[in-house]
């Protein structure tokens, strides 16, 4: 379709200003009106209407009535010529850019920026204005990227971002940099670590002892579940740490803060070593009091874990009890292929466990006991190091890629020059974030100052003494698996042979 000449275009103005930008000389609503109206009686045009935006951000267009009511008289051809001070007037969206160009194609309708001095009547205007859509939405997400290092920057140097949503055992008044301990909450939070690990309740049994006593959660929002009482379990704030973009594991680290702990360090590992530990355990079935073995026992002939067994009740003089005995996951009657192990009451697990640790002399020899705790250490040092290493070289081509943009836009390179390099730095930079993620979204697990040599001879001297919680516990903490062999003897008797205790 044929353009109309540049006379007696239909005009329409549109201004635009956001609340940050009403005090800046030049952007003002009026001070816009003013320039356009006087540019477009220098052309020659009819000014239609003013559309005016006033305090409304630039970033999209749905949520500006004036810029709709625009699109709307273009296409009822009322508008045939748009006039702005600035192309971001407009838009900052390059996508919307791209759109309202479109749209002004199809309408038979010219854009005009005064600042620019762009004509899209013209292949090249129409060029150049896509090219400033492009540098200006560079420029918003400039922003805000410096939004967010300083967010991250705070984070890192021990401030916490919360302000509506706290972690549980903590308050901030407003304009408050530092959270303060609230110590109704803080006590909640020590017992719930204590429930855990002196008790240890499940944490739905947790959940389900806070609802019946009518513990307030966080500002008394909702009730007590599983969920939340994980959160508070795995929480680092509590051992003074601030922590960045928590719903998002990519961006996540963590940082030394400035509020006060209401934890020790040894009380949070060892509640994170726990629930490390109960991942590997049987999900059929939990270990008990009166059967700590669960999970953690292991077929030798087929490898899989055992799991608990009702094997009958017996007469005591506390009265009936249950007799706890073990059966290989394997074993099934439909299954051919089933494990051929016998089950075997909970009484001889325990005696060939006692008797294997009792013959424990040489704690050197043992294979799966390394007490080298050095060469741990030097292994998360090297990890440390890689990490440091690449994240060093993130920066540089990050840094690089940059000066390749500042480059373009000084028109010291063309752009086939400048989309190949930055394509070479993006491939490298997709490289370097994905190693990155490898080597830092699992947390190493602490070290123990525990040798395994103290664990056995604390087990041959102690075990006797220990009630049958403290032995789960024990186990729970200190061993990874108990390789065992189970033999049909006479009858229906079953013999325990204690193959191999993986510590951890």
């Amino acid at each position: 379709m044929k353009k109309k000449e540049k006379t007696n275009l239909s005009t329409g103005i549109y201004v635009r200003v956001s609340t940050e930008e009403q005090a800046q000389e030049g952007f003002s609503i009026r001070g816009q009106i003013e320039k356009l109206k006087t540019y477009a009686l220098l052309k020659d045009w009819d000014i239609y209407n003013i559309y005016s935006d006033e305090g409304i951000s630039g970033k999209n267009i749905v949520d500006r009535p004036a810029v709709n009511k625009l699109i709307e008289d273009i296409k009822n051809g009322h508008v045939n010529n748009v006039l702005v001070f600035k192309v971001d007037r407009l838009t900052r969206s390059t996508k919307d850019l791209i759109e309202l160009v479109d749209l002004f194609e199809e309408c038979d309708c010219v854009f005009n920026s005064l600042t620019e001095s762009i004509d899209t009547d013209t292949p090249s205007g129409r060029m150049f204005l896509k090219i400033i859509g492009i540098f200006a939405e560079f420029e918003r997400e400039n922003l805000a990227s410096r939004l967010k290092l300083g967010f991250e920057r705070k984070v890192k140097e021990g401030y916490s971002l919360a302000n509506n949503v706290l972690s549980y055992g903590y308050t901030k008044k407003k304009g408050q940099k530092i959270q303060e301990v609230q110590p109704e909450e803080a006590r909640i939070v020590r017992e719930i670590y204590s429930m855990y690990i002196d008790e240890n309740l499940s944490m739905n049994k947790i959940a389900r002892t806070l609802n019946e006593r009518k513990v307030e959660t966080k500002n008394n929002a909702i009730m007590w579940k599983v969920p939340s009482v994980k959160n508070i379990l795995t929480n680092p704030t509590y051992i003074g740490k601030v922590r960045y973009s928590v719903s998002d594991e990519d961006k996540y680290f963590e940082a030394e803060g400035h509020h006060e702990k209401i934890l020790s360090d040894e009380t949070f590992w060892l509640v994170q070593n726990k629930i490390a530990n109960l991942k590997s355990i049987s999900q059929k079935k939990r270990p008990k009091e009166e059967n700590f073995f669960c999970g953690i026992a292991v077929c030798d002939l087929c490898g899989s874990k055992f799991t608990t067994h009702h094997a009958g009740s017996y007469r005591t003089k506390q009265g009936i009890k249950d007799s706890v005995s073990y059966r290989c996951v394997n074993k099934t009657g439909y299954n051919v292929n089933a494990c051929k192990c016998p089950d075997v009451i909970h009484a001889k697990v325990e005696r060939a466990f006692v008797e294997y640790i009792g013959g424990i002399h040489d704690f050197a020899n043992i294979q799966n006991i390394d007490l080298d705790v050095d060469s741990k250490s030097s292994k998360e040092q090297e990890r440390l190091d890689f990490i440091t290493n690449c994240e060093n070289k993130l920066t540089n081509l990050q840094n690089r890629k940059k000066r390749v943009m500042e480059q373009y836009v000084s028109e010291d390179i063309s752009f086939e020059e400048y989309r190949e390099l930055v394509e070479v730095s993006s491939k490298k930079i997709a490289i370097l974030e994905s190693e990155l993620k490898k080597l830092t979204t699992e947390t190493p697990v602490q070290e123990s100052n525990v040798s395994h040599e103290d664990i056995i001879l604390s087990l041959q001297e102690n075990w006797e003494y220990l009630d049958n919680k403290e032995k789960m516990i024990f186990l729970q903490r200190f061993v990874n698996k108990i390789v065992m062999l189970v033999e049909k003897e006479s009858g229906r008797s079953s013999i325990v042979t204690i193959k191999e205790v993986e510590f951890r």
